[in-house]
């Protein structure tokens, strides 16, 4: 139960021992206060408590108790966003599970570790009940993500997992730019695109989700960072070239460029009809590749990195 409303009690009406958001029966999330901001939180559907609720960013962790910190909350000190205020709670360091309010809509949750630091934290949007920001990571399944739509101008949203048995790095992330309908980063690591393990996120997303299912359409935009897979990235490649992919591209950083066959695609005008600037990692890319790309660099520039 995620994208759904997240309430105080004081919003609601019990009648006949069933929960009312004014004249319809309620279903979301409720929550009760207690003495000393403390919080108890459950989930309802059509007006009954069902059972109690367990926040995505808790999933896997404990949580001793919960609190309303609207307030006194650890991510309102973080003016400058350097992640290490710690939580207070009655003047020591708070462990456990943090929520803000806004007029009692549910605005932010947030779990807090040993030493008062966030862990894991989600923020709603109070009208559609949709999140604008999350960030989750589960280390009991090594797994984590995040998504921001914080931006007017693009969205960006990242799964990644380690195989405790293999060690073997499974990652995806994508930053959608709204307005041109472009990619301007991307990465695709592993057996991703086949497992679409990153439709495990507690939190649906179908619109993230059927963006990058529908990979294969992918147009760039001028300025694009790509991390691919060096046995995929021929493949993959192959298929954009073919939707004519790249035909906004001005400025491209990639990794991964040893999987790829035929360097001289960049110097075909007729696929990269744009591109100025082809920027390399210098410890990512084998010698060989680096000076079969100095010969076919005929129509960009060639920025190697150290």
């Amino acid at each position: 139960m995620s994208n759904m409303q997240r309430l105080k009690s004081t919003l609601l009406n019990k009648i006949n021992g069933k929960w009312y958001q004014r004249d319809k029966l309620y279903t979301g999330i409720i929550f009760f206060d207690k003495p000393d901001h403390q919080l108890e939180a459950y989930e309802v559907k059509n007006g009954k408590i069902s059972k109690p609720c367990v926040s995505p960013c808790q999933i896997g962790l404990s949580s001793p108790i919960q609190i309303d910190s609207s307030g006194f909350c650890n991510e309102d000190e973080d003016e400058y966003g350097c992640g290490t205020i710690s939580q207070f709670y009655q003047g020591n360091l708070y462990q456990g599970m943090s929520y803000t309010f806004d007029e009692g809509i549910c605005d932010r949750e947030i779990y807090i570790i040993e030493n008062g630091e966030t862990e894991n934290q989600i923020m709603w949007k109070t009208q559609t009940y949709e999140p604008f920001m999350f960030e989750l990571r589960y280390e009991d399944k090594q797994s984590g993500f995040n998504y921001s739509n914080t931006s007017k101008e693009y969205v960006t949203f990242g799964y990644g997992k380690t195989c405790k048995e293999t060690n073997q790095l499974e990652d995806i992330s994508i930053k959608y730019i709204w307005k041109e309908n472009t990619i301007g980063k991307l990465t695709i690591i592993g057996n991703i695109l086949t497992s679409r393990n990153y439709l495990d996120c507690p939190i649906p997303l179908p619109k993230m989700y059927e963006l990058i299912e529908n990979y294969r359409y992918f147009i760039f935009d001028k300025f694009v960072s790509l991390r691919i897979n060096e046995d995929m990235i021929d493949k993959l490649f192959y298929i954009w070239v073919a939707n004519n992919s790249f035909k906004y591209v001005e400025i491209m950083h990639i990794s991964g460029l040893d999987g790829l066959k035929d360097l001289d695609v960049f110097n075909y005008k007729e696929i990269f009809s744009s591109l100025n600037e082809l920027r390399l990692e210098k410890i990512k890319v084998l010698p060989q590749k680096i000076e079969q790309l100095k010969k076919y660099s005929n129509n960009f520039k060639l920025v190697i990195y150290k």
